[in-house]
Protein backbone atom coordinates (compact mmCIF):
# COMPACT_ATOMS: atom_id res chain seq x y z
CA UNK A 1 0.00 0.00 0.00
CA UNK A 2 2.83 2.34 0.87
CA UNK A 3 4.38 1.70 -2.54
CA UNK A 4 1.24 2.74 -4.43
CA UNK A 5 0.97 5.91 -2.31
CA UNK A 6 4.58 6.77 -3.18
CA UNK A 7 3.87 6.12 -6.85
CA UNK A 8 0.84 8.42 -6.61
CA UNK A 9 2.92 11.11 -4.89
CA UNK A 10 5.59 10.86 -7.59
CA UNK A 11 2.94 10.97 -10.31
CA UNK A 12 1.21 13.93 -8.65
CA UNK A 13 4.51 15.79 -8.32
CA UNK A 14 5.38 15.02 -11.96
CA UNK A 15 1.96 16.17 -13.13
CA UNK A 16 2.20 19.31 -10.99
CA UNK A 17 5.68 20.05 -12.36
CA UNK A 18 4.50 19.51 -15.96
CA UNK A 19 1.47 21.79 -15.49
CA UNK A 20 3.65 24.44 -13.84
CA UNK A 21 6.11 24.34 -16.75
CA UNK A 22 3.28 24.65 -19.29
CA UNK A 23 1.77 27.61 -17.41
CA UNK A 24 5.18 29.30 -17.15
CA UNK A 25 5.85 28.66 -20.84
CA UNK A 26 2.49 30.05 -21.95
CA UNK A 27 2.78 32.99 -19.55
CA UNK A 28 6.28 33.73 -20.80
CA UNK A 29 5.20 33.57 -24.44
CA UNK A 30 2.77 36.40 -23.98
CA UNK A 31 5.66 38.77 -23.55
CA UNK A 32 7.65 37.46 -26.52
CA UNK A 33 7.51 39.60 -29.63
CA UNK A 34 6.41 38.08 -32.92
CA UNK A 35 9.04 36.26 -34.94
CA UNK A 36 10.12 37.58 -38.34
CA UNK A 37 7.56 35.46 -40.20
CA UNK A 38 4.68 36.81 -38.14
CA UNK A 39 6.01 40.37 -38.34
CA UNK A 40 6.25 40.02 -42.15
CA UNK A 41 2.68 38.66 -42.31
CA UNK A 42 1.43 41.55 -40.16
CA UNK A 43 3.32 44.04 -42.33
CA UNK A 44 1.84 42.45 -45.47
CA UNK A 45 -1.68 42.70 -44.00
CA UNK A 46 -1.07 46.36 -43.18
CA UNK A 47 0.29 47.04 -46.67
CA UNK A 48 -2.66 45.25 -48.31
CA UNK A 49 -5.07 47.21 -46.10
CA UNK A 50 -3.45 50.54 -47.04
CA UNK A 51 -3.41 49.56 -50.74
CA UNK A 52 -7.08 48.61 -50.49
CA UNK A 53 -7.72 52.05 -49.00
CA UNK A 54 -6.12 53.50 -52.13
CA UNK A 55 -7.87 51.24 -54.68
CA UNK A 56 -11.37 50.86 -53.21
CA UNK A 57 -12.28 54.58 -53.22
CA UNK A 58 -11.53 54.57 -56.96
CA UNK A 59 -13.99 51.70 -57.44
CA UNK A 60 -16.81 52.93 -55.21
CA UNK A 61 -19.78 54.25 -57.15
CA UNK A 62 -21.96 53.34 -60.12
CA UNK A 63 -20.63 52.18 -63.47
CA UNK A 64 -22.35 51.97 -66.86
CA UNK A 65 -21.48 49.15 -69.26
CA UNK A 66 -19.62 50.33 -72.37
CA UNK A 67 -18.84 46.94 -73.92
CA UNK A 68 -19.16 43.24 -73.18
CA UNK A 69 -17.50 40.63 -75.36
CA UNK A 70 -15.84 37.24 -75.06
CA UNK A 71 -12.88 35.78 -76.87
CA UNK A 72 -12.14 32.06 -77.21
CA UNK A 73 -8.73 30.39 -77.53
CA UNK A 74 -8.81 30.73 -81.32
CA UNK A 75 -9.23 34.50 -81.01
CA UNK A 76 -12.86 34.56 -82.15
CA UNK A 77 -14.81 37.41 -80.55
CA UNK A 78 -18.51 37.17 -79.74
CA UNK A 79 -20.98 39.51 -78.05
CA UNK A 80 -23.11 37.40 -75.66
CA UNK A 81 -25.70 40.15 -75.07
CA UNK A 82 -25.25 41.92 -78.41
CA UNK A 83 -22.90 44.76 -79.33
CA UNK A 84 -25.11 47.27 -77.52
CA UNK A 85 -25.45 45.34 -74.23
CA UNK A 86 -26.64 47.37 -71.24
CA UNK A 87 -25.46 47.04 -67.67
CA UNK A 88 -24.90 48.61 -64.28
CA UNK A 89 -22.24 47.79 -61.71
CA UNK A 90 -22.28 49.22 -58.19
CA UNK A 91 -19.48 49.05 -55.64
CA UNK A 92 -20.36 50.35 -52.18
CA UNK A 93 -17.76 51.63 -49.69
CA UNK A 94 -18.70 48.95 -47.14
CA UNK A 95 -17.62 46.12 -49.47
CA UNK A 96 -21.01 45.31 -51.01
CA UNK A 97 -21.61 45.08 -54.76
CA UNK A 98 -24.30 44.37 -57.34
CA UNK A 99 -24.33 43.96 -61.12
CA UNK A 100 -26.91 43.58 -63.88
CA UNK A 101 -26.33 42.87 -67.58
CA UNK A 102 -28.95 42.78 -70.32
CA UNK A 103 -29.39 42.29 -74.03
CA UNK A 104 -31.62 45.29 -74.87
CA UNK A 105 -33.04 43.43 -77.88
CA UNK A 106 -34.66 40.61 -75.91
CA UNK A 107 -38.14 39.88 -77.27
CA UNK A 108 -41.03 40.76 -75.01
CA UNK A 109 -43.30 38.17 -73.41
CA UNK A 110 -46.46 37.31 -75.32
CA UNK A 111 -48.38 37.71 -72.05
CA UNK A 112 -48.38 40.55 -69.52
CA UNK A 113 -48.50 37.92 -66.77
CA UNK A 114 -44.92 36.63 -66.18
CA UNK A 115 -46.29 33.43 -64.63
CA UNK A 116 -48.42 32.65 -67.68
CA UNK A 117 -45.97 32.72 -70.57
CA UNK A 118 -44.36 30.27 -72.94
CA UNK A 119 -41.19 28.34 -72.28
CA UNK A 120 -39.69 29.99 -75.38
CA UNK A 121 -40.33 33.47 -73.92
CA UNK A 122 -38.77 32.49 -70.60
CA UNK A 123 -35.70 30.98 -72.26
CA UNK A 124 -35.13 34.10 -74.40
CA UNK A 125 -35.52 36.37 -71.37
CA UNK A 126 -33.21 34.26 -69.22
CA UNK A 127 -30.61 33.95 -72.00
CA UNK A 128 -30.39 37.71 -72.43
CA UNK A 129 -30.07 38.80 -68.82
CA UNK A 130 -27.93 38.12 -65.77
CA UNK A 131 -27.64 39.69 -62.34
CA UNK A 132 -26.08 39.02 -58.96
CA UNK A 133 -25.10 40.72 -55.73
CA UNK A 134 -22.80 40.05 -52.81
CA UNK A 135 -19.53 41.37 -51.43
CA UNK A 136 -16.19 42.17 -53.02
CA UNK A 137 -12.52 42.29 -52.11
CA UNK A 138 -9.52 43.63 -53.98
CA UNK A 139 -6.00 42.22 -54.31
CA UNK A 140 -3.98 45.18 -55.65
CA UNK A 141 -0.79 43.13 -56.19
CA UNK A 142 -2.57 40.62 -58.43
CA UNK A 143 -4.86 43.33 -59.86
CA UNK A 144 -7.91 41.20 -59.08
CA UNK A 145 -11.37 41.82 -57.71
CA UNK A 146 -13.26 38.89 -56.21
CA UNK A 147 -17.05 38.98 -56.12
CA UNK A 148 -18.46 36.68 -53.41
CA UNK A 149 -21.95 35.94 -54.67
CA UNK A 150 -24.87 35.78 -52.26
CA UNK A 151 -27.75 35.79 -54.76
CA UNK A 152 -27.79 35.37 -58.54
CA UNK A 153 -30.02 34.70 -61.51
CA UNK A 154 -27.75 31.72 -62.24
CA UNK A 155 -28.43 29.33 -59.32
CA UNK A 156 -25.01 27.63 -59.60
CA UNK A 157 -23.23 30.91 -58.91
CA UNK A 158 -24.80 31.39 -55.46
CA UNK A 159 -22.10 30.93 -52.83
CA UNK A 160 -19.23 31.06 -55.33
CA UNK A 161 -16.33 33.48 -55.76
CA UNK A 162 -16.00 35.08 -59.18
CA UNK A 163 -12.46 36.43 -59.62
CA UNK A 164 -11.75 39.08 -62.25
CA UNK A 165 -8.58 40.84 -63.37
CA UNK A 166 -9.07 44.58 -63.38
CA UNK A 167 -7.58 47.57 -65.16
CA UNK A 168 -8.49 51.05 -64.01
CA UNK A 169 -7.66 54.40 -65.56
CA UNK A 170 -9.89 56.75 -63.60
CA UNK A 171 -12.84 56.95 -65.98
CA UNK A 172 -12.94 53.36 -67.24
CA UNK A 173 -12.80 50.05 -65.39
CA UNK A 174 -12.13 46.83 -67.31
CA UNK A 175 -12.90 43.44 -65.77
CA UNK A 176 -11.68 40.21 -67.40
CA UNK A 177 -12.09 36.57 -66.48
CA UNK A 178 -12.84 33.04 -67.67
CA UNK A 179 -16.41 32.00 -68.45
CA UNK A 180 -18.01 29.09 -70.30
CA UNK A 181 -20.59 30.31 -72.81
CA UNK A 182 -22.42 28.02 -75.21
CA UNK A 183 -20.10 25.15 -74.31
CA UNK A 184 -16.99 27.17 -75.21
CA UNK A 185 -14.43 28.30 -72.62
CA UNK A 186 -13.61 31.96 -73.23
CA UNK A 187 -12.29 35.10 -71.59
CA UNK A 188 -14.96 37.73 -71.09
CA UNK A 189 -14.09 41.40 -71.05
CA UNK A 190 -16.40 44.05 -69.65
CA UNK A 191 -15.57 47.75 -69.92
CA UNK A 192 -17.39 50.05 -67.50
CA UNK A 193 -17.57 53.84 -67.48
CA UNK A 194 -17.97 55.72 -64.20
CA UNK A 195 -21.33 57.41 -63.92
CA UNK A 196 -21.49 60.99 -62.60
Amino acid sequence: MKTSTNQFDVLSKSTYLLISLVVLFIGGCTGISNGPGERNADAEKGRMHSMNREVIPNLVGSWKLVSFHSQDSSGQTTYPFGKDAHGRLIYEPDGRMAVQLMNPNRPGFTSDDPLVTSETDVRAAFGGYTAYYGTYSVNPDERTITHRIEAALLPNWVGTDQRRLFEFDGKYLTLKGPLRLGGVQAIVSLVWERMP
